[in-house]
C-alpha cells in the first residue's frame, strides 16, 4: 500500500482518503513523485517556501474553520483576554468572538477549533522538509539551513499549541492518515522540546546583517529562534536559562526600537521589515499570482476598522482612515484606564495605539473641512461623528489605531491586506528578558535598561527607577496590546483568575449627544444602560473559570474522531 502523508487539518482527522484500491495507484502525468522530488538543494528550498506559504496562510486566514473572517492566530489570543471587547454592530453580532471574550465558549467554538487546526496544518509542510532533508540526507549547507528554518517554524506552532492546550499530540514526522496520536507527555515536556528544537537549528541559521536587512525579518533567523526558545523557557519558569537565551537578542545592536515618531508605522506597510521586527510573514501582492486571498487576511480590514455604518468618519484628503469597517475589535475600558494613568494622555504610545473621540472629530481630515475651518465650526458639523441612535457598541470613547488598516495597507480584492503579518517584535523580547531578570531578583542592570528603553520610547510619564514584576506586567500589557501575548502572560503569571474574572460583565456603548439627545454640538458619552446585558443573561457562565480556562478545550471534532486524545480539565 502506498504511504499517504497526513496534511493535518486536525489531529487524527482524515482529510485524504487512505484507500488501497488499485485505481488510486494509476500514475499521474505531469506529476513529480515524492521519491523524485526531495533530492536537490532547489527541492529543499521549494519545500521550505511551501512551509512558509502554508504557515502564513493558516495563521492569517483559515476560512472554513474560523468563519470566513478572523485570523485564527489573532482571534484566539486577542478575544480571550482583557485587551479588548469583541464588539461589532450590537450584542447579537460577532457571537463566536463574544463567547470567547466572555469565557462562555464551548469546545465547538470556531475561534478555538480553527486555531488548533491551523497550527497542525502549518506543521505538516515543516515535517515534510525535515523528514526529507535531515540527518544523512542533509548533504549540503543549503539543505541543513532549510531544515533548520523549518524546525523553528514548527517549534513556534508547537509553542502556541503548548501554551493553548497544554499537552497536545506531538507529531514530529509525517504520519499515516489512519494513525490516532495521543496527547504528549505534558506541557513541560512539549515546551522543553520546543527549546531543544531551537538549539538544533541555531548553528545553521542566518543572523541579521544590518539595521536595513529587511530580508532577515521575513525568514527564520537566530534571533527568532532565541526568542522562541526564551519564551518556552520563560513559560517553564526557568528564569536563568530564559534570560541567557533572550540575551542574544537583547545584546544584538542590529535589533532596536524604532523612534517615538515612527510608532504609528508599526503594523502597516510603512513599517514592514523595520529593525524592530524579529519575524513577520511577508505578504506581497502580485496580480499575476493566483490564490492571494488564501493568505491576504481576508476581511481583516473590516474586523479591525471602526464601524462605518454607524458613524461618519474622516474622509478628507490624506486621511489614514479607511471608511469601511465592522468595529469588532475595540479597546477595553480597563486597558484605556491603565494606558492613560501610566503613560499620560499625550504619550507617543497612547497616540499611536488609540485615538480619542475629539481627535477623530477635530484633528483628522474631513471633506467638510473647507467649510468648517475652525474647531467651533467643526463642533456643529453634522457631517462627522457617531450618528447611530444606539451609538457604537462595546466602546468607551477611544478608537483603536494601532492595527487599523490604512489605504496603503489594502491589496486589491475583497477585504485583503498587503502589509506583513508580525509574530514577534523586539519589545516582546525585551520584556520577556526583563521578566526573567525581575524573577531572579535583579532590580537594576540590563533588565531595567531595556524596560526603560520601552518606557522612554513610549514617552510615558512613568519611567521605572528599579526593575519589578509589577512594572514589567504593566509595560507588557500596554506595549504588546493586541499582539497575542496577554492571555499567555496572565496564565504564566498566575493572574488570569483575577484579571479576567470580569470579562463580559461590562459592555457599554459610546454615543454622540448631537445625534442622540439633539444637542447642537458634538459631545461623546458612555451609555451604560445595557452594559451588563451579558452578565444578566448568562450569569455565572461569564468570566474566567479557575480550573478550566487555563487551557483551551481540544475541539469536539477532534475528540470525536480520535479517542486517544484526553480532554483538558474542566472540558470533559
Amino acid at each position: 500500500m502506498k504511504k499517504i502523508f497526513y496534511s493535518l487539518m486536525a489531529v487524527a482527522a482524515v482529510l485524504f482518503a487512505s484507500s488501497c484500491e488499485d485505481r488510486l495507484d494509476i500514475p499521474q502525468k505531469g506529476v513529480v513523485s515524492q521519491e523524485d522530488f526531495y533530492i536537490t538543494d532547489a527541492d529543499a528550498q521549494s519545500a521550505l517556501t511551501s512551509a512558509y506559504y502554508t504557515m502564513a496562510g493558516y495563521y492569517s486566514q483559515n476560512w472554513p474553520e474560523i468563519g470566513w473572517n478572523d485570523s485564527p492566530y489573532l482571534a484566539l489570543w486577542s478575544y480571550a483576554s482583557d485587551d479588548m471587547y469583541a464588539a461589532g454592530q450590537n450584542k447579537t453580532d460577532n457571537t463566536s468572538q463574544q463567547e470567547l471574550n466572555s469565557f462562555r465558549f464551548d469546545n465547538n467554538n470556531p475561534m478555538v477549533s480553527g486555531a488548533y487546526k491551523s497550527y497542525y496544518q502549518a506543521i505538516y509542510p515543516c515535517n515534510l522538509v525535515i523528514d526529507n532533508f535531515d540527518g544523512q540526507k542533509a548533504t549540503s549547507d543549503t539543505k541543513k539551513k532549510c531544515v533548520a528554518e523549518a524546525r523553528v517554524l514548527r517549534a513556534y506552532s508547537y509553542l502556541m499549541l503548548a501554551l493553548g492546550w497544554g499537552n497536545p499530540p506531538l507529531i514530529d514526522h509525517c504520519i499515516l492518515a489512519s494513525e490516532r496520536p495521543s496527547n504528549c507527555e505534558s506541557q513541560e515536556f512539549l515546551l522543553n522540546w520546543v527549546a531543544e528544537e531551537c538549539d538544533k537549528a541555531l548553528p545553521f541559521l542566518d543572523a541579521r546583517t544590518s539595521l536595513d536587512d529587511k530580508n532577515s525579518t521575513v525568514k527564520v533567523t537566530k534571533a527568532f529562534a532565541y526568542g522562541i526558545k526564551g519564551k518556552a523557557l520563560l513559560s517553564m519558569k526557568k528564569w536563568t536559562e530564559a534570560k541567557a537565551a533572550l540575551a542574544n537578542v537583547v545584546n544584538d545592536t542590529l535589533y532596536q526600537l524604532l523612534p517615538s515618531n515612527r510608532m504609528e508605522d508599526l503594523f502597516h506597510v510603512e513599517g514592514d521589515g523595520n529593525y524592530e521586527t524579529v519575524f513577520e510573514f511577508n505578504l506581497v501582492y502580485d496580480a499575476s499570482v493566483s490564490g492571494y486571498d488564501a493568505r491576504g487576511c481576508r476581511n481583516l480590514p473590516y474586523l479591525w476598522n471602526w464601524r462605518n455604518d454607524k458613524m461618519l468618519g474622516p474622509d478628507g484628503p490624506g486621511t489614514l482612515y479607511v471608511n469601511q469597517g465592522w468595529g469588532e475589535c475595540v479597546p477595553s475600558k480597563k486597558f484605556i484606564d491603565l494606558l492613560i494613568a501610566n503613560d499620560g494622555i499625550n504619550s507617543a504610545r497612547r497616540k499611536a495605539w488609540v485615538k480619542t473621540y475629539d481627535e477623530v472629530l477635530y484633528e483628522m481630515p474631513y471633506s467638510t473641512d473647507d467649510s468648517c475651518s475652525t474647531k467651533e465650526m467643526k463642533e456643529g458639523d453634522r457631517n462627522r461623528g457617531i450618528t447611530a441612535s444606539d451609538g457604537l457598541y462595546g466602546m468607551v470613547g477611544y478608537f483603536p489605531w494601532k492595527r487599523n488598516i490604512r489605504e496603503t495597507d489594502l491589496a486589491p480584492g475583497w477585504g485583503m491586506i498587503k502589509q506583513n503579518f508580525p509574530l514577534m517584535r523586539v519589545p516582546e523580547v525585551y520584556l520577556m528578558y526583563a521578566e526573567a531578570c525581575a524573577m531572579l531578583g535583579e532590580t537594576t542592570g540590563k533588565g531595567l535598561e531595556v524596560l526603560n528603553k520601552i518606557q522612554t520610547r513610549a514617552q510615558s510619564q512613568t519611567v521605572s527607577a528599579t526593575l519589578s514584576m509589577n512594572a514589567v506586567k504593566t509595560e507588557k500589557y500596554l506595549e504588546c496590546w493586541l499582539e497575542c501575548t496577554r492571555f499567555q502572560d496572565l496564565i504564566r503569571w498566575g493572574d488570569a483568575a483575577t484579571e479576567l474574572a470580569d470579562n463580559g460583565k461590562y459592555l457599554p456603548s459610546y454615543c454622540d449627544a448631537m445625534f442622540t439627545l439633539g444637542e447642537n454640538k458634538h459631545r461623546g458619552y458612555v451609555d451604560e444602560s445595557d452594559a451588563a446585558w451579558c452578565l444578566n443573561l448568562y450569569g455565572s457562565k461569564v468570566g474566567f473559570h479557575t480550573g478550566k480556562n487555563e487551557l483551551f478545550p481540544f475541539p469536539f471534532a477532534e475528540t470525536q474522531i480520535n479517542p486517544n486524545i484526553t480532554q483538558n480539565p474542566g472540558w470533559e
